[in-house]
């Protein structure tokens, strides 16, 4: 047994160098492995930087793409040019016979107006107030702010567009009278007016500088509802046709209108007399004397040039 247990564990000259070459190796590694640890440090990984990517990265997921952006957006910043709210003018109006000058009061750009003529010269027509919510060229915020104004009368429904010479409609056709424009021959041919009547809607044309609305016939002595349902399917009005009132220029008896009582026409003149020219129609509202529903009303005749 002794025998066999020096046979093992002698070891000649040869392996005791090599046995002494291979401590010496294992304690230069560890003796290298504690010195390094102990220089180099422990690195901590910074995840604030992957973090703020994250959160972009999911905001802007829940955004819409560039391309489904609302028109109303787009159409601020290709057509609206900001103005002096003090020039702007608000009136009822009818977009189907409004005149360049008309939508320049309403506070319209000369872009935004030469394409609305475009569609109109195009046979486009406003049927409703949806019609000119539609227009590309119209913000929604411009257009909640002329809304209420708006004033489509149901015959545009049953007619396309009319000329001063010719105005044709679907099949059957029907005769179109433009009231601005007609004489008592073409008055006398509707239904149920005659020579009285024909004689006090062109007195009465005389008197207002023309009509912006087939409601103003009410306005007539004897002319009822029943007789303006008999004829509203075959008139129609043309605002261009309206004879003006500058108020810049005119004297008290040019200024005499069937809307404007006597003190309302002086406190229009005396007000200019005292504070100069007017700039906008709508300043006759500083008067006092006029308000909301005389304006409505005679801002259809008049100009501040």
């Amino acid at each position: 047994m002794k025998q066999f247990i020096r046979e093992y564990l002698t070891f000649n000259k040869r392996e005791r160098n090599g046995l002494f070459v291979l401590i010496i190796i294992i304690t230069l590694m560890l003796i290298y492995l504690g010195i390094s640890t102990s220089f180099s440090g422990s690195q901590s990984v910074d995840f604030s930087k992957f973090e703020k990517d994250i959160k972009q990265f999911n905001a802007s997921s829940e955004r819409a793409p560039l391309f489904s952006r609302r028109e109303d957006e787009v159409k601020v910043n290709e057509y609206e040019v900001k103005q002096d709210d003090s020039n702007i003018e608000r009136f009822s109006f009818d977009p189907n016979h409004l005149s360049v000058e008309d939508w320049k009061r309403l506070g319209f750009t000369d872009k935004q107006i030469k394409v609305i003529q475009n569609y109109k010269a195009k046979g486009g027509k406003f049927l409703n107030k949806n019609d000119l919510k539609k227009m590309y060229c119209i913000s929604e915020k411009q257009y909640l702010s002329l809304e209420s104004y708006i004033f489509i009368p149901e015959t545009e429904n049953n007619f396309q567009p009319f000329t001063k010479n010719k105005l044709e409609s679907s099949k059957p056709k029907i005769l179109i009278v433009e009231l601005n424009s007609a004489d008592s021959l073409q008055l006398i041919s509707l239904n149920g007016i005659g020579g009285f009547y024909a004689h006090a809607i062109l007195k009465y044309k005389t008197q207002l500088g023309g009509f912006y609305s087939i409601k103003q016939l009410l306005e007539i002595w004897k002319f009822d509802e029943n007789k303006l349902k008999d004829i509203e399917n075959k008139i129609a009005i043309d605002t261009t046709e309206i004879k003006k009132i500058n108020i810049n220029t005119c004297d008290g008896k040019q200024l005499k209108h069937p809307y404007l009582k006597w003190n309302q026409v002086n406190g229009i003149i005396n007000y200019r007399n005292k504070h100069g020219r007017f700039q906008s129609v709508a300043q006759i509202k500083n008067t006092d004397l006029i308000d909301e529903m005389t304006f409505s009303k005679i801002s259809y005749y008049l100009i501040a040039e």
